[in-house]
């Protein structure tokens, strides 16, 4: 096995050079080599390279540690999350994000031992594995990520809530193929769907009461029109959640189809001309540190 080496989100926000200069100079004083990406999908070849490495040190946000998840198979390495992303999903629920860009604040937290959800895409094209430890989501959530990164990534961490208030008028419902825990596939009438191992979606606490290492997997459907959406929203946005179409609930598996090619969101990174996929939780499957 090697050492460590850090794989540092390229695109960091120019307000947050300071994190990557402060980054830099604390993990090369470690003698951890540092690699900087150059393009999306740029994390998951270097990871792939990298993959025999005893740890493994992760620069940015929900996405890039995605494309380093998914670049590997489990056993995974140690990893260590310094977030510096948008939606910092998995950071949030931990109060990793908060962390104020001091040397000392880089010290590592204890041992993290969470679970991961394994998802296995279909497309017209191909069929591959990835890896979540947040969020999945298709229909009106996906769009409203797809929004958020091609429109309005500027406002920063208003970004999402800017383009879900703008997504409601464009949601369409559909009738998807999906099955819980192995069940009989029904079809079902939905605007859109999250899949969750976190109690946030990007800077949204959406799933309050979630724990990422129940050996589960949140579930919420969606199927509100313009006014329900945009209460859902603001339910959420507030934190009063006064108001909830539907429930969410707990699987340890999902199987779902579209009737046609559609995207496919996970942890902030689309996939597109995805015809099926499904998840299941891996438990305790991931060893993870974040800064103080």
């Amino acid at each position: 096995m090697g050492k460590s080496v850090a794989i540092v989100n390229g695109k960091l926000r120019k307000e947050k050079s300071g994190i990557d200069s402060l980054v830099r100079s604390r993990l090369e004083n470690e003698g951890i080599r540092l690699l900087v990406t150059q393009f999306p999908g740029h994390a998951k070849n270097l990871a792939q390279k990298e993959r025999n490495n005893s740890e493994i040190v992760v620069v940015g946000g929900d996405g890039t540690l995605h494309e380093v998840l998914s670049s590997l198979k489990p056993p995974f390495p140690k990893i260590r999350l310094i977030p510096a992303g948008t939606g910092n999903s998995l950071a949030r629920d931990f109060g990793w994000e908060k962390w104020n860009r001091k040397e000392e604040n880089l010290n590592l937290t204890k041992e993290t031992i969470l679970d991961l959800l394994q998802i296995e895409v279909s497309t017209a094209e191909e069929t591959f594995l990835c890896y979540s430890a947040s969020t999945i989501s298709f229909g009106f959530p996906a769009a409203v990520t797809e929004i958020a990164n091609s429109r309005f990534k500027k406002l920063k961490k208003y970004c999402y809530p800017v383009a879900a208030g703008i997504g409601v008028f464009f949601q369409k419902r559909k009738m998807y193929g999906v099955s819980y825990d192995e069940e009989s596939r029904n079809r079902i009438p939905l605007t859109g769907c999250i899949l969750n191992n976190t109690r946030h979606v990007a800077n949204f606490l959406a799933f309050p009461n979630a724990r990422p290492n129940d050996g589960k997997l949140e579930v919420l459907e969606l199927n509100s029109g313009i006014l329900g959406q945009t209460l859902h929203n603001l339910s959420v946005l507030s934190r009063k959640y006064f108001y909830e179409p539907k429930a969410p609930f707990q699987v340890n598996s999902v199987v779902v189809s579209f009737e046609s090619p559609e995207i496919l969101m996970v942890d902030g990174e689309i996939y597109k001309n995805v015809i099926s996929f499904s998840v299941k939780v891996l438990p305790g499957s991931l060893r993870i540190h974040g800064p103080r």
